[in-house]
């Protein structure tokens, strides 16, 4: 059977591994809620344009509701786009 090479991480730590890249973060209740219901992978993808891959840390000043702004905004725009009544 394969063995995934990463660990599992809890919600603590998820938010830790933001907090370590130099995240910012307001409410660490707000973050654990939106992990929970969007989920660490899902909200990464909306990150990418705000990591120095390089640096591996996020660009100064790069806010968790910045993340969430971009979820959102795809979204909202998804719904328009792909479920509009015509």
């Amino acid at each position: 059977m394969y063995q995934y090479p990463k660990q599992i991480l809890t919600i603590e730590q998820q938010v830790q591994s933001y907090v370590d890249a130099g995240m910012k973060i307001t409410s660490q209740e707000d973050v654990e809620k939106a992990l929970k219901s969007i989920g660490f992978y899902r909200l990464r993808g909306y990150s990418f344009q705000l990591y120095d891959n390089a640096a591996k840390k996020y660009v100064p000043g790069t806010n968790f509701e910045d993340i969430i702004k971009l979820y959102q905004f795809d979204q909202e725009l998804s719904a328009l786009v792909f479920f509009d009544d015509f």
